[in-house]
């Protein structure tokens, strides 16, 4: 079982490898926004990044039962909501947001910059822009501000 982010359908390599292990029986599912990078044998032994932010600095393997199991729950949590990788993504049909317009509204509205919460969601500096732009011409905005107030009287946060 692999989550990567909803990014990966915009990339041609990692999407046909992600294809190619669908085909060899893996699972794969997609969402806006991933836990921390993670692997986990056997629901035995995790590994982790040492530093999530410089992966270079090395990793920690755990066998520890209690922090395996909370961290199987969290995969859990976020295997749960994403997408399979075949399926396309479907838009909630009270607001009409796919899940990752909604969890950039999220970002935004915590504060995070564009850049900040490109980075979460895995795309580019241009892209958040880009979808942000679209989201404030549906909302009819002609400010950040004004999108995020009738963002949230929509009941779209």
């Amino acid at each position: 079982m692999t989550l990567y982010q909803d990014s990966v359908r915009n990339d041609p390599a990692t999407l046909a490898y992600a294809q190619w292990m669908t085909d060899a029986g893996g699972q794969v599912r997609t969402a806006p926004v991933l836990p921390p990078r993670m692997l986990v044998f056997d629901r035995q032994v995790a590994v982790l990044p040492i530093d999530p932010m410089d992966t270079r600095r090395g990793a920690l393997c755990t066998r520890e039962e209690g922090i395996v199991a909370a961290l199987l729950a969290l995969f859990q949590q976020a295997w749960d909501t994403a997408v399979p990788l075949g399926a396309d993504r479907q838009r909630e049909t009270d607001t009409g947001l796919n899940p990752t317009e909604k969890e950039l509204l999220k970002l935004l509205a915590t504060g995070l910059t564009d850049e900040a919460a490109g980075k979460r969601l895995g795309v580019s500096l241009r892209t958040v822009r880009r979808q942000m732009a679209a989201l404030m011409e549906r909302l009819d905005a002609t400010s950040r501000f004004e999108a995020g107030l009738k963002a949230a009287q929509r009941g779209w946060l």
